[in-house]
């Protein structure tokens, strides 16, 4: 559940990316994929402040249409879904990629009807969690046997080599690009680089300033 400071956060916010835009995303991800189950992977060329919330609302769009959902906070250098949600972070996929556990344990209901969060969970590994993601995809394959839609908020595609692990296994990537902020370069280069691996780039969301 959003609690009062994150909720105002996200009203602020709304002009940035609106609900009609996410739905349009969300459905031309369907018309895209076609498939049962979902699994996107959400990541800009660099920094984007606003990603989490993206990510937080097309999970959200898609458990409006009864679907099960699983938001990932898999942004283990910057995690910030456990604000919005206003849910701890004490564990999570690191939790379950550490132990091989049940993502069952750590996921948690949040106030949206079939929406469940995994938060990041707290990662003591080096800077780079590349070691730790590898190991992630070995359990992601059966994480679409208990969901609809599975979301990956990942870190920045250029700022690390972590985006790029977690799209291996995902069915497409929506990419986060901000005007007067995303160079065209990096947008090209993250395009390239994903077409390259024979990633699907199903959606681009372009925040105006």
């Amino acid at each position: 559940m959003f609690n009062n400071r994150w909720a105002k956060k996200l009203s602020l916010k709304e002009n940035m990316v609106s609900t009609d835009q996410i739905r349009i995303i969300r459905t031309n991800i369907e018309e895209e994929l076609r498939k049962d189950s979902i699994f996107l992977t959400i990541t800009s060329p660099n920094l984007e402040d606003q990603k989490a919330i993206i990510s937080a609302k097309l999970a959200i769009s898609f458990a409006e249409l009864g679907k099960k959902v699983l938001l990932v906070d898999a942004n283990l250098r910057r995690p910030s879904l456990h604000k919005y949600f206003n849910i701890n972070n004490s564990s999570g996929l690191v939790d379950v990629i550490k132990e091989k556990g049940s993502i069952n344990l750590y996921a948690v209901m949040t106030s949206t009807p079939g929406l469940s969060l995994l938060p990041s969970g707290l990662s003591r590994e080096n800077v780079s969690n590349i070691g730790l993601l590898n190991r992630a995809e070995e359990l992601m394959t059966d994480w679409n046997q208990s969901f609809d839609v599975i979301i990956l908020d990942a870190p920045s595609f250029l700022e690390s080599s972590d985006a790029q692990v977690l799209s291996r296994r995902c069915d497409g990537v929506v990419l986060v690009i901000k005007e007067h902020s995303t160079k065209k370069a990096d947008a090209l280069q993250t395009k390239h680089f994903l077409e390259r691996s024979n990633k699907k780039i199903v959606g681009v969301i372009y925040q105006t300033a």
